[in-house]
């Protein structure tokens, strides 16, 4: 069911969009990423039910219509913001709305559950960042996947690198991989490389972690390039985004005393959900400073900028749309967007 090909699309290329999430809330009419000109098709994010035009869905002005009677679900706003900690809203943690009473919670796959996903053609142009691929950026490793050559891959970040909330580790269908699995799959599948891979990413925890056990984690698994892929946990606690490029730089440079020739991407994270002051801090802050860092190591780091995409998302659609537990973690098809910024980053013009 889960199709690595057309999950690694890029979302900012060509003119159709596939299997876009969206979660109805309080309104009948919901906007994409681009104006619409065909529906291909609607189904829940399970993948278990098709939705058929004209009963389930229509097309209007380039926005999905949910008419009366239809069986895709519009959540009550008094469910997604309820003013009273009500346990099966908010699993009984109380995180705080910014406009009083409290956000819907849930971790697993509940958010799963209750999203729809379209896939459809438009005309429209991408208008958020560049495609993260820096031509000059990582030539070790782009040299080694033309001549498919072996090498060992390494990740350490948090829940977010360490796949909470995919499908796959729900245990639901599609089974969408983590990121990392998908980057690791398709750059195999792309170049015929034997990639060997360690993901040593723990949730729950910040950079300063990560230099705490970068050499002990990568001792025996020596990386050609290293991922790293903090700042959630970070900028919720209020860290400021010079320690965070600070710390990112001490992991490097650990991976850098093993191995001198390893190659490096910088993942700047997504955003918590704006409406929750209490995970909404700094991670916004940290993106310029791990771009510094990059260019900093010239030809031997290249940025993946996470944040400015979901940024960008965030213009088009909301958090809710495209989150996991809907306060600081992707769902499936955000976390396919993480893998198709980091692919682009590290493949460029393979």
């Amino acid at each position: 069911m889960f199709d690595i090909m057309e999950a690694t699309r890029p979302i900012w290329t060509g003119d159709t969009v596939y299997e876009e999430s969206f979660m109805p809330v309080g309104e009948r009419t919901v906007g994409m990423l681009y104006p619409m000109d065909e529906i291909i098709r609607v189904t829940d994010a399970c993948r278990s039910v098709t939705f058929r035009e004209g009963e389930d869905y229509l097309l209007r002005d380039g926005k999905l219509l949910i008419p009366e009677g239809s069986a895709i679900a519009v959540m009550p706003e008094c469910e997604y913001h309820p003013m009273e900690n009500i346990p099966e809203l908010t699993s009984g943690r109380g995180f705080a709305h910014k406009d009083g009473g409290f956000l819907r919670f849930a971790e697993g796959g509940v958010f799963h559950q209750m999203q729809y996903v379209i896939t459809y053609r438009h005309h429209g142009v991408w208008a958020g960042p560049a495609a993260p691929c820096d031509p000059a950026k990582l030539p070790r490793i782009r040299c080694l996947l033309r001549e498919g050559e072996p090498f060992r891959l390494g990740y350490l970040g948090d829940s977010i690198c360490a796949g909470a909330n995919a499908s796959a580790r729900s245990n639901l269908p599609p089974y969408t991989p983590i990121w990392p699995d998908m980057v690791h799959r398709r750059l195999e599948q792309l170049s015929g490389c034997d990639i060997a891979c360690s993901n040593c990413a723990v949730g729950g925890k910040q950079s300063c972690w990560g230099v705490e056990n970068t050499t002990e984690f990568f001792r025996d698994f020596v990386p050609d390039l290293f991922v790293i892929a903090f700042g959630m946990n970070d900028g919720t606690r209020g860290v400021e985004p010079g320690i965070v490029r600070d710390n990112y730089r001490d992991m490097a440079e650990q991976i850098r005393a093993i191995n001198p020739k390893c190659e490096f991407v910088f993942v700047s994270t997504m955003l918590p959900n704006p409406l929750a002051p209490l995970f909404s801090k700094t991670q916004a802050d940290q993106e310029p400073l791990l771009r510094e860092l990059a260019d900093e190591y010239g030809d031997h780091a290249a940025l993946a900028p996470m944040t400015a995409f979901h940024q960008h998302l965030l213009t088009k659609k909301h958090f809710y749309d495209m989150t996991g537990n809907n306060v600081n973690h992707p769902n499936d098809f955000l976390i396919r967007v993480y893998a198709q910024v980091v692919l682009s980053t590290i493949i460029g013009t393979l």
